[in-house]
Protein backbone atom coordinates (compact mmCIF):
# COMPACT_ATOMS: atom_id res chain seq x y z
CA UNK A 1 0.00 0.00 0.00
CA UNK A 2 1.37 3.33 -0.92
CA UNK A 3 1.60 6.15 1.63
CA UNK A 4 -0.79 8.16 -0.57
CA UNK A 5 -3.50 5.48 -0.17
CA UNK A 6 -3.07 5.48 3.61
CA UNK A 7 -3.15 9.27 3.63
CA UNK A 8 -6.54 9.21 1.88
CA UNK A 9 -8.09 7.94 5.10
CA UNK A 10 -7.66 9.40 8.55
CA UNK A 11 -6.62 9.54 11.15
CA UNK A 12 -10.14 9.92 12.54
CA UNK A 13 -11.03 10.78 16.14
CA UNK A 14 -14.41 9.77 17.54
CA UNK A 15 -16.29 8.41 20.54
CA UNK A 16 -18.85 5.65 20.18
CA UNK A 17 -22.33 6.64 21.30
CA UNK A 18 -24.38 4.29 23.48
CA UNK A 19 -26.65 3.46 20.51
CA UNK A 20 -23.69 2.74 18.22
CA UNK A 21 -22.16 0.48 20.87
CA UNK A 22 -25.48 -1.36 21.33
CA UNK A 23 -25.93 -1.87 17.58
CA UNK A 24 -22.33 -3.07 17.16
CA UNK A 25 -22.63 -5.42 20.15
CA UNK A 26 -25.82 -6.99 18.81
CA UNK A 27 -24.26 -7.52 15.39
CA UNK A 28 -21.04 -8.91 16.86
CA UNK A 29 -22.99 -11.23 19.18
CA UNK A 30 -25.07 -12.56 16.32
CA UNK A 31 -22.01 -13.13 14.11
CA UNK A 32 -20.24 -14.93 16.95
CA UNK A 33 -23.24 -17.14 17.69
CA UNK A 34 -23.64 -18.08 14.03
CA UNK A 35 -19.93 -18.70 13.51
CA UNK A 36 -20.48 -22.47 13.79
CA UNK A 37 -22.76 -22.40 10.76
CA UNK A 38 -26.41 -21.62 10.37
CA UNK A 39 -27.21 -24.84 8.52
CA UNK A 40 -25.62 -27.16 11.03
CA UNK A 41 -26.98 -25.47 14.13
CA UNK A 42 -30.48 -24.41 13.02
CA UNK A 43 -31.75 -26.03 9.85
CA UNK A 44 -30.40 -29.55 10.39
CA UNK A 45 -32.08 -30.06 13.82
CA UNK A 46 -35.39 -28.79 12.41
CA UNK A 47 -35.13 -31.14 9.42
CA UNK A 48 -34.25 -34.06 11.71
CA UNK A 49 -37.25 -33.25 13.92
CA UNK A 50 -39.65 -33.14 10.95
CA UNK A 51 -38.25 -36.39 9.52
CA UNK A 52 -38.51 -38.13 12.90
CA UNK A 53 -42.15 -37.06 13.26
CA UNK A 54 -42.93 -38.27 9.74
CA UNK A 55 -41.19 -41.59 10.38
CA UNK A 56 -43.09 -42.19 13.63
CA UNK A 57 -46.37 -41.13 11.99
CA UNK A 58 -45.85 -43.53 9.07
CA UNK A 59 -45.00 -46.37 11.45
CA UNK A 60 -48.09 -45.62 13.53
CA UNK A 61 -50.42 -45.33 10.52
CA UNK A 62 -49.21 -48.60 9.02
CA UNK A 63 -49.71 -50.40 12.30
CA UNK A 64 -46.02 -51.28 12.76
CA UNK A 65 -45.95 -49.17 15.92
CA UNK A 66 -48.70 -49.06 18.53
CA UNK A 67 -50.45 -45.87 19.57
CA UNK A 68 -48.78 -45.55 22.99
CA UNK A 69 -45.22 -46.15 21.74
CA UNK A 70 -45.83 -43.71 18.86
CA UNK A 71 -47.03 -41.04 21.30
CA UNK A 72 -43.99 -41.65 23.50
CA UNK A 73 -41.67 -41.42 20.48
CA UNK A 74 -43.28 -38.14 19.40
CA UNK A 75 -42.85 -36.72 22.91
CA UNK A 76 -39.18 -37.76 22.97
CA UNK A 77 -38.62 -36.12 19.54
CA UNK A 78 -40.32 -32.91 20.67
CA UNK A 79 -38.37 -32.85 23.95
CA UNK A 80 -35.04 -33.39 22.14
CA UNK A 81 -35.85 -30.60 19.66
CA UNK A 82 -36.81 -28.18 22.44
CA UNK A 83 -33.65 -28.97 24.40
CA UNK A 84 -31.56 -28.28 21.29
CA UNK A 85 -33.37 -24.95 20.77
CA UNK A 86 -32.83 -23.95 24.41
CA UNK A 87 -29.13 -24.71 24.13
CA UNK A 88 -28.90 -22.59 20.96
CA UNK A 89 -30.80 -19.75 22.64
CA UNK A 90 -28.40 -19.86 25.58
CA UNK A 91 -25.48 -19.75 23.14
CA UNK A 92 -26.96 -16.63 21.49
CA UNK A 93 -27.39 -14.86 24.83
CA UNK A 94 -23.87 -15.77 25.96
CA UNK A 95 -22.42 -14.50 22.68
CA UNK A 96 -24.34 -11.25 22.97
CA UNK A 97 -23.13 -10.74 26.54
CA UNK A 98 -19.48 -11.28 25.59
CA UNK A 99 -19.77 -9.01 22.55
CA UNK A 100 -21.54 -6.32 24.58
CA UNK A 101 -18.71 -6.35 27.14
CA UNK A 102 -16.04 -6.08 24.41
CA UNK A 103 -17.79 -3.22 22.61
CA UNK A 104 -18.62 -1.43 25.86
CA UNK A 105 -14.92 -1.47 26.78
CA UNK A 106 -14.25 0.33 23.46
CA UNK A 107 -16.98 2.89 24.19
CA UNK A 108 -15.89 3.41 27.79
CA UNK A 109 -12.32 4.05 26.67
CA UNK A 110 -13.40 7.54 25.63
CA UNK A 111 -12.22 9.33 22.52
CA UNK A 112 -10.52 6.96 20.10
CA UNK A 113 -8.26 7.72 17.16
CA UNK A 114 -8.54 5.35 14.20
CA UNK A 115 -5.33 5.16 12.20
CA UNK A 116 -4.85 3.21 8.99
CA UNK A 117 -1.46 1.49 8.82
CA UNK A 118 0.24 -0.45 6.03
CA UNK A 119 -0.75 -3.81 7.53
CA UNK A 120 -3.85 -3.06 9.60
CA UNK A 121 -5.97 -0.69 11.64
CA UNK A 122 -5.08 0.79 15.00
CA UNK A 123 -7.36 2.39 17.59
CA UNK A 124 -5.57 4.57 20.10
CA UNK A 125 -7.24 5.91 23.20
CA UNK A 126 -6.77 6.39 26.93
CA UNK A 127 -6.50 2.61 27.29
CA UNK A 128 -3.85 0.50 25.55
CA UNK A 129 -3.85 0.75 21.73
CA UNK A 130 -5.69 -1.98 19.87
CA UNK A 131 -4.60 -3.38 16.49
CA UNK A 132 -6.36 -5.38 13.82
CA UNK A 133 -3.83 -6.74 11.28
CA UNK A 134 -5.46 -7.27 7.88
CA UNK A 135 -3.98 -10.77 7.69
CA UNK A 136 -6.00 -11.79 10.78
CA UNK A 137 -9.32 -10.37 9.58
CA UNK A 138 -12.19 -12.08 7.79
CA UNK A 139 -14.36 -9.30 6.43
CA UNK A 140 -14.95 -5.57 6.23
CA UNK A 141 -18.45 -4.14 5.89
CA UNK A 142 -20.48 -0.97 6.07
CA UNK A 143 -23.77 -1.70 7.86
CA UNK A 144 -26.12 0.18 10.13
CA UNK A 145 -24.14 3.41 10.07
CA UNK A 146 -20.96 1.66 11.20
CA UNK A 147 -17.92 0.38 9.32
CA UNK A 148 -16.66 -2.93 10.74
CA UNK A 149 -13.42 -4.84 10.31
CA UNK A 150 -14.15 -8.37 11.55
CA UNK A 151 -11.21 -10.34 12.99
CA UNK A 152 -11.11 -14.12 13.30
CA UNK A 153 -11.42 -13.77 17.08
CA UNK A 154 -12.41 -10.98 19.39
CA UNK A 155 -14.14 -7.66 18.99
CA UNK A 156 -14.33 -5.96 15.60
CA UNK A 157 -12.74 -2.64 14.76
CA UNK A 158 -15.62 -0.16 14.54
CA UNK A 159 -15.77 3.26 12.93
CA UNK A 160 -19.03 5.24 12.83
CA UNK A 161 -19.95 6.35 9.32
CA UNK A 162 -20.57 9.84 10.74
CA UNK A 163 -16.80 10.46 11.02
CA UNK A 164 -16.51 10.42 7.21
CA UNK A 165 -17.47 13.47 5.13
CA UNK A 166 -20.33 11.51 3.49
CA UNK A 167 -21.75 7.99 3.09
CA UNK A 168 -19.86 7.49 -0.17
CA UNK A 169 -16.58 8.04 1.67
CA UNK A 170 -17.57 5.48 4.34
CA UNK A 171 -18.37 2.98 1.60
CA UNK A 172 -15.04 3.72 -0.12
CA UNK A 173 -13.26 3.15 3.22
CA UNK A 174 -15.01 -0.23 3.67
CA UNK A 175 -14.10 -1.23 0.10
CA UNK A 176 -10.50 -0.21 0.74
CA UNK A 177 -10.44 -2.37 3.87
CA UNK A 178 -11.83 -5.31 1.86
CA UNK A 179 -9.07 -4.86 -0.69
CA UNK A 180 -6.46 -5.23 2.07
CA UNK A 181 -7.80 -8.57 3.30
CA UNK A 182 -6.08 -11.80 2.24
CA UNK A 183 -6.91 -12.54 -1.42
CA UNK A 184 -9.08 -15.64 -0.81
CA UNK A 185 -11.26 -13.68 1.62
CA UNK A 186 -11.53 -10.59 -0.56
CA UNK A 187 -12.50 -12.75 -3.56
CA UNK A 188 -15.27 -14.54 -1.65
CA UNK A 189 -16.68 -11.20 -0.40
CA UNK A 190 -17.05 -9.91 -3.96
CA UNK A 191 -18.73 -13.14 -5.09
CA UNK A 192 -21.68 -12.60 -2.71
Amino acid sequence: MSPAEIGDFGPYTFSLSADEARIAAERAGLRRALAGGLTASHVAPLAAFVLAILFVAILALTGLLGRRPAEAALLVCAAAFLVQRLIMRRRFFASRRVAAAEIESLRAAGPLTLTLEADGLRLDGPAAPMRWPFADCLEAEDAGGLVYLWPRRGAPAIAPARIFPDQAEALRFAQFLRSRLPRRLAASATDD
